[in-house]
C-alpha cells in the first residue's frame, strides 16, 4: 500500500510539474532597419554606390556598426542563364560613426569601387550591428559596363 501511494504521489508531482516543458527561447530583438534608397553613379571606369542610413528607434540606432556591400560580377559575353541563382560576394565592410540622435539630417553613406570593362555588375547593401544581427538586403543596383 506505502508502495502505490509513494508511486501515486511521484506521478502526481511529475505530471502537475511547472507547465510547458521546452527548449528555451532566446528574447526577441527587433530586426536592423533595411537600406531602400541604394543608388549609383558611373564616372568613366569609377563607380560611387550611396545611400542613407535608414531610420530605426534609438536602441537599434545606439548598436548600428555598419554596412557590408556584395557585389556579382559575370561576364557580358557569356551565356545568360535565367534560373542559375545570383551568387554575390562580399566586397566590402563601410563602418558607421556615431549617429547623433538629436540631428534630424539622414546620413549619407558611400563605397567607391573601379570597374572592369565588359561586366554585368549587381551590387546589394545590408546593415549589421555590433550584436551580430544582419539586416535584410537592400534593393540591387544592376548594369552593364
Amino acid at each position: 500500500m506505502r508502495f502505490k501511494l509513494s508511486i501515486l504521489i511521484v506521478l502526481i508531482i511529475i505530471l502537475c510539474g511547472c507547465g510547458r516543458k521546452a527548449l528555451p527561447v532566446p528574447p526577441r530583438h527587433e530586426p536592423p532597419p533595411t537600406v531602400n534608397d541604394l543608388s549609383s553613379s558611373i564616372e568613366g571606369d569609377m563607380l560611387r554606390l550611396s545611400w542613407t542610413v535608414p531610420e530605426a528607434n534609438k536602441k537599434i540606432m545606439s548598436n548600428l556598426s555598419g554596412f557590408v556591400v556584395y557585389r556579382s560580377k559575370k561576364m557580358v559575353s557569356g551565356s545568360e542563364c535565367k534560373k542559375c541563382p545570383l551568387l554575390f560576394k562580399r566586397i566590402a565592410d563601410v563602418p558607421v560613426d556615431v549617429i547623433n540622435q538629436k540631428d534630424s539630417k539622414k546620413k549619407n553613406m558611400t563605397y567607391n569601387e573601379t570597374l572592369g570593362k565588359g561586366y554585368r555588375y549587381i551590387y546589394k547593401v545590408a546593415v549589421y550591428t555590433n550584436t551580430g544581427a544582419s539586416g535584410k538586403d537592400s534593393n540591387y543596383i544592376e548594369f552593364d559596363h
